[in-house]
């Protein structure tokens, strides 16, 4: 199945059980902590891997339109600016620092 530029969207995702983020879990239940932990780090590096998908799609429109990649390929470009501002892993360290 081919794609144009145009035509690009995420691709669909698969769902995780809900689970209580780290600033609401209680600190001496190890498991919960733990659960929470590994939600956090999956969750960051889902979107980190969502933007590794837009940077493939890009070098790919890129190629595929040659000179009018300017032109065609803006709306990936943005979208892959704005996923390297906003989507880095930053692991549960960070969370757990920023919640106590």
């Amino acid at each position: 199945m081919t794609t144009t530029a145009d035509s690009w969207e995420y691709p669909a995702q698969r769902k995780f059980d809900n689970v209580v983020p780290l600033s609401e879990v209680d600190p001496n239940d190890k498991a919960a902590v733990l659960r929470s932990r590994a939600l956090a780090v999956r969750e960051s590096w889902v979107k980190a891997m969502e933007g590794r998908i837009v940077q493939e799609q890009l070098k790919k429109c890129y190629r595929h339109e040659g000179v009018n990649h300017y032109e065609k390929c803006r709306h990936l470009a943005e979208l892959y600016m704005t996923s390297l501002r906003e989507k880095r892993v930053e692991g549960w360290r960070k969370i757990e620092k920023e919640s106590h």
